[in-house]
């Protein structure tokens, strides 16, 4: 390979990581600026007019609502979608990287059906949550090891379909079971996970 060749080579690779660079840029900014439509198959969501909400509660926990349910694990490109949209959320809500870090923690996935419409509960390790648990991990977790991080999860009805997702310092764990019986109450609407040394990556 004489000189030019071995230029053309390193500039059409330099093209092509300037290409991949600005086309997360350009997914990043279309999550932030527009309005949350469906855009993958499936039913995503059941009101495209609502948005991802980030906050930290009273208490200290932090609190992640999005407009739609978890996919399941062989939809990818919606858990994706979630994901980038949980990713803008916390970057508009947090623009100065200020947001609170767990160490110790509990990660509550709070699955809600909207009670209008008939449908069974999806078994919980059908769920696809690693994408926006990597995003949860990278903001808010100091360390995301296994022994630090445990998991717990529930079904139950409410007025439309969503998702909140909770950390909070696994001290403070009965305290939201107490605040939520919702979540854990044991009827046939009501269905419930935990597992306290379960690895993060790796959740039922």
């Amino acid at each position: 390979m004489n000189y030019s060749d071995t230029y053309r080579e390193q500039f059409l690779l330099d093209a092509v990581r300037s290409a991949e660079d600005a086309a997360i840029q350009l997914r990043q900014y279309a999550a932030a600026v527009l309005e949350t439509v469906q855009t993958v198959p499936g039913d995503a969501f059941s009101d495209n007019s609502q948005a991802a909400v980030v906050e930290i509660t009273p208490e200290g926990w932090l609190a992640a609502s999005l407009p739609g349910m978890m996919p399941r694990r062989d939809d990818a490109d919606r858990s994706r979608f979630l994901a980038g949209l949980l990713r803008a959320t916390v970057y508009r809500t947090f623009p100065e990287h200020d947001q609170p870090k767990f160490r110790a923690c509990v990660l509550v996935y709070e699955h809600i059906y909207d009670i209008s419409r008939s449908r069974r509960f999806i078994d919980h390790d059908n769920l696809e949550l690693k994408h926006c648990q990597d995003v949860l991990e990278a903001s808010f977790l100091s360390n995301d090891t296994a022994a630090l991080c445990s998991a717990f999860q529930c079904s139950h009805r409410g007025e439309q379909d969503g998702t909140r997702i909770w950390i909070l310092p696994p001290e403070q764990f009965p305290e939201w079971l107490k605040n939520h019986p919702e979540c854990w109450s044991s009827t046939t609407e009501t269905v419930s996970y935990t597992h306290l040394t379960l690895p993060t990556k790796r959740i039922v």
